[in-house]
């Protein structure tokens, strides 16, 4: 990451690191750091993706639902796994499931979970709560709950249970053999998932999907690319940019993934 900032640097790009968007403005965005005029607004805000993008009247019928990810590491100095050990992914949902993955530097760890989180920053238990989110991610919470359109009341009653480290260990331990899954008990730093819901379908965003014009991009659901194909994901929008700056159009795009 260290790296990539540099090259942005040496581009020219100025960074602000502890600045929040607060608004739109005319010819420009309005932040905690002063306004920003902008002659064109690429929107990756994640976690508020949605929210910004109606400011510029895009995402009417998409809502972020928060679901938190929870990781065990294992304790000691003498690494167990040498490998990452996948599940087999349960292609009605866009959540891989627990695995153990091996760190850079030699850890294993097991999760994350996909537990529906409280609200869009509940990173640490019940502390900072946005009430107003919370009442937000309730309503669509008990509205999913209760149709359980794409199985959600099982995938939020299958997830509860794995805030219990001696669980989610558990589970772990049905991939492998011989590894003492009592070793994995420190806590690791928890993620919250951007999960778009499609309040038409009622159902879970699984594609990457974006919209824009000729004056703003809005990335809404980058389906979890991390580093494996973030550059040219990256290279692949700038060009759908410099399209719609050079033509003028606007529309709303679904990218398919090969599953």
């Amino acid at each position: 990451m260290g790296e990539l900032v540099r090259d942005a640097h040496e581009a020219g790009i100025r960074i602000l690191p502890q600045t929040a968007y607060l608004g739109r403005t005319r010819d420009g965005v309005r932040t905690s750091s002063g306004i920003i005029r902008a002659g064109y607004v690429v929107n990756a805000a994640g976690l508020y993706a949605d929210r910004i993008a109606r400011d510029y009247g895009y995402a009417r019928d998409i809502r972020i639902f928060p679901f938190k990810g929870l990781y065990l590491y294992e304790d000691g100095d003498e690494a167990g796994l040498r490998r990452h050990i996948y599940p087999v992914p349960d292609l009605k949902n866009p959540f891989l499931g627990v695995h153990f993955t091996v760190t850079v530097g030699g850890e294993a760890k097991i999760g994350p979970t996909a537990i529906p989180a409280l609200w869009r920053e509940n990173y640490s238990g019940l502390k900072n709560p946005h009430w107003d989110e919370l009442f937000e991610v309730a309503r669509l919470g008990s509205g999913l709950m209760l149709r359980n359109r794409f199985g959600f009341r099982t995938l939020a009653l299958r997830e509860l249970p794995k805030f219990s480290r001696r669980r989610l260990a558990s589970l772990a331990g049905q991939l492998v053999r011989g590894v003492d899954m009592r070793r994995f008990r420190v806590r690791g730093s928890p993620g919250i998932r951007a999960q778009p819901v499609n309040l038409r379908t009622r159902k879970l965003e699984m594609d990457f999907l974006y919209e824009g014009d000729s004056s703003s991009f809005h990335l809404l659901n980058a389906v979890s690319p991390a580093f494996t194909c973030s550059l040219p994901f990256s290279a692949y929008l700038a060009d759908r940019i410099e399209e719609y700056i050079r033509t003028g159009s606007a529309k709303e795009t679904h990218l398919q993934t090969d599953s």
